[in-house]
């Protein structure tokens, strides 16, 4: 058994877990708050707490950014403003729950073509087993909502999947970045170059709700709990799985934000819905603990 995959895979269950509560964390925003502000505050918020780190800390981002190779930066930072963009409109126009399936369901498959072209990544048979039984899961998780209570929006799924591109692009980008940098200089360097897009578009919306009291908290928590700790344990965690492996994991963040919706937002769960949760368990669980490809991805120079 390979305690430091196990580790690395529990990081990225924990990581997604908590980006799993994003659509919730938006739901609760002020009225009137636009899709865009909330991806960009998310970003800016998160920036913030690292930066604050890392002054805590002593280091200089100047220094940082000296030592940061170009393109898996650009790379990253595509993945994660458009990410953000695309992925809090459709929550709007589709709604928290068919957003989140269709933007992370159909992550792993795009994770894992990028993955076998960009990092050479064998798709192993098992693989495709338990990413197909996790997807089914999200399918049946989907389909077992209440009908009356979902949106069904070609927009907001063309924008969902375009989410689910640039979730995976994210990762890419993250994982060649981890090559170079300790795991909070990566997320430091992601989310403070981010802030090129972020702070524009907090400018040319209306972002006042961030000023509000309850504003206020969502942001920090958006900024904090949904984006920067969670990308500190994902970062981590890339460094010890396979990008593909990673991605199949990642299915825990709609189900957990499936399940929030149920009981925060009252979008309630069938019994279809369970036996789609208990597909994505699964799924997971088939995911191999150790193999000759672990051993493989530490030889392989990234």
């Amino acid at each position: 058994m390979d305690t430091e995959r196990i580790r690395g895979m529990l990081l990225i269950l924990t990581a997604s877990t908590c980006w799993g509560t994003t659509g919730i964390l938006q739901a609760f925003a002020p009225e009137g708050a636009h899709p865009l502000t909330v991806g960009a505050v998310r970003v800016v918020a998160a920036s913030v707490v690292m930066l604050l780190y890392m002054f805590w800390k002593g280091e200089s981002v100047l220094a940082l950014f000296g030592k940061t190779p170009l393109v898996p930066l650009l790379v990253t930072v595509v993945g994660v403003m458009g990410y953000q963009f695309s992925f809090f409109t459709a929550l709007t126009l589709a709604g928290v729950s068919i957003g989140s399936m269709i933007a992370i369901g159909s992550a792993p498959i795009i994770a894992g073509v990028l993955g076998a072209v960009f990092e050479r990544e064998p798709l192993s048979g098992r693989w495709f087993l338990s990413t197909s039984a996790a997807i089914s899961g999200c399918l049946l998780l989907l389909g077992g909502n209440d009908p009356s209570r979902m949106t069904i929006h070609p927009r907001g799924i063309a924008l969902a999947f375009l989410a689910a591109f640039c979730y995976a692009l994210l990762g890419l980008g993250m994982k060649r970045l981890g090559a170079r940098l300790k795991i909070t200089e990566t997320a430091t360097v992601v989310t403070t170059a981010s802030l090129v897009v972020g702070i524009p578009v907090l400018v040319l919306f209306d972002a006042m709700w961030i000023f509000s009291f309850r504003g206020s908290l969502v942001s920090l928590a958006l900024g904090a709990f949904s984006e920067a700790v969670p990308m500190c344990f994902f970062a981590t965690g890339l460094g010890k799985v396979y990008l593909r492996d990673a991605y199949t994991l990642s299915l825990a963040e709609p189900l957990t934000a499936c399940l929030l919706s149920a009981l925060i937002l009252g979008e309630r769960m069938g019994g279809v819905s369970y036996v789609g949760a208990a597909l994505i368990f699964c799924g997971i669980l088939l995911l191999p603990v150790s193999g000759p490809d672990v051993a493989a991805l530490r030889e392989k120079p990234m």
